[in-house]
């Protein structure tokens, strides 16, 4: 494993993570207010449409992830990456094409058919691409900064996905809001997207070159129920699943939630809210640099812990005190705060994930990327599609009228709820399972000695003295 990688091979592993985010960002930020608004689907059956598709994916990651570990040696992790890369942007084009198909039912059938093959397609393109990671560099600082630099094109992702549709919509079609926007703009989002992404996961999977690795331990073994275990029971794993998941829910509460809460309850017309966006983001980029230099002063715990706070703080100042219909001082020191915060959550639970697998070797002799990362994420679409299956269902509830950006003060309520208060709520719980987090940079450097001692070739034995222990003479 190389400890010090170059700037050119950080930059190269970085586009892949935009192209799959930029999909993450557009479905989860876009998709649920399209298929209501546009597509004409009620709330709750649009929610419905998106939970399928994550879950029936999230079901088979744990076997892409064992898939891509048993393979590696053979064909490397990015051949899944260069393999699937375009079959998964076509699908991604193709969801935008709900509203030209006649009647509600089959809207809703292809709508769940499209999230279920898109969702496993860039399962495969993406799950061992993430593996390779901690492969590249076993060094705890400089995963930090490899982390950094893929989070940085991961959050270009999240600028273009949430700032960029709604200037093209309203571009493109003339509209005034978006929510009254004829379908033709969006289709040329979708494709737009998706040809972004499927070319910046292909940049990185014929551009990074995947190290000669070393056969340590064993071959990965079968997926099976007991490597699970194993897996889950691997110091540190368990906090840090926690924080992943409380973070991943309250991100996505908010990202679905936040076209709503704009256009409802900000009233910030669709001309204002596009370079607000891109303000927020672009903090968000400038502070993954500040918080990988922060983190090595204070530690990865410390900087989450940080950065948790600062997204409570935001999100309060938008529900309860930003002036509504404006773009004032207040909202905009908002704005700062927010991205750094940001920045901060997500950075740091994908910098401290690789230090557990050295844990794992260290126990049970297996490296188990693969399998790792896509039970994370099993657990991740399972947290996010919750996330936004619960705006769907408080939308519904509330009685949100689609094709208006005017709604009753009830509706109005709810969503600024899910806005504030709920996500606040769980990134106060994820301070406790980032505070019971165990793995420090000592014990990690620990950890690594004893498997390169375990790793080293035996010392020569001496030889034997001679029979009777008498001096050899000529």
């Amino acid at each position: 494993m190389t400890a010090r990688l170059r700037p050119r091979d950080k930059l190269l592993y970085g586009p892949a993570d935009f192209g799959g985010n930029l999909v993450g960002v557009v479905g989860n930020t876009w998709l649920l207010y399209y298929l209501v608004n546009i597509a004409g689907l009620a709330p709750l059956p649009a929610g419905l449409a998106f939970l399928a598709g994550r879950l029936f994916d999230a079901l088979l990651d744990p076997a892409i992830g064992a898939l891509s570990d048993r393979v590696r040696e053979r064909r490397g992790r990015l051949w899944f990456t260069r393999v699937f890369a375009v079959p998964a942007g076509t699908v991604f084009a193709a969801l935008w094409l709900v509203p030209y198909v006649e009647g509600t039912p089959a809207r809703f059938v292809l709508a769940a058919l499209g999230f279920m093959a898109l969702s496993v397609l860039y399962s495969l393109a993406t799950i061992p691409y993430l593996a390779l990671g901690p492969e590249l560099t076993g060094d705890s600082d400089e995963r930090t900064s490899l982390n950094s630099y893929r989070l940085a094109f991961s959050m270009l992702a999240t600028l273009v996905g949430v700032a960029l549709p709604p200037l093209l919509v309203l571009g493109l079609t003339g509209a005034r809001d978006l929510a009254a926007s004829p379908p033709g703009g969006w289709l040329v989002v979708g494709v737009l997207c998706a040809a972004a992404a499927s070319s910046a996961l292909l940049v990185t999977g014929f551009g990074v070159r995947e190290p000669v690795r070393a056969r340590r331990g064993e071959a990965a073994p079968p997926l099976t129920l007991r490597a699970v275990r194993e897996l889950l029971g691997t110091f540190g794993l368990k906090p840090l699943l926690g924080l992943f998941l409380l973070v991943t829910v309250a991100l996505t509460i908010t990202n679905s939630i936040l076209p709503f809460f704009l256009e409802s309850v900000l009233r910030l017309p669709g001309a204002l809210q596009a370079p607000l966006l891109g303000g927020l983001f672009v903090v968000a980029i400038l502070g993954f640099g500040g918080w990988a230099w922060l983190s090595a002063r204070i530690g990865k715990r410390a900087g989450v812990m940080l950065g948790l706070g600062l997204m409570v703080v935001s999100l309060l100042l938008y529900v309860y005190a930003v002036p509504r219909g404006v773009v004032s001082p207040l909202l905009i020191g908002t704005i700062v705060v927010n991205g750094l915060g940001l920045a901060s959550v997500s950075l740091f639970p994908w910098a401290m994930l690789p230090d557990v697998l050295e844990f794992d070797e260290l126990r049970s002799g297996l490296r188990r990327e693969g399998l790792l990362y896509a039970l994370l994420l099993f657990a991740l679409k399972a947290a996010g599609s919750f996330g936004v299956f619960s705006n769907a269902l408080v939308t519904s509830l509330l009685g949100y009228v689609p094709g208006s950006a005017a709604q009753s003060p009830e509706t109005v309520r709810g969503i600024a709820l899910m806005m504030g208060p709920v996500p606040c709520l769980l990134y106060l719980l994820a301070l406790v399972f980032a505070w019971r987090y165990p793995i420090t940079r000592d014990n990690h450097a620990e950890a690594r000695a004893h498997l390169a001692a375990r790793a080293a070739p035996p010392a020569p034995r001496p030889a034997p003295a001679p029979l009777g222990g008498q001096e050899a003479h000529d």
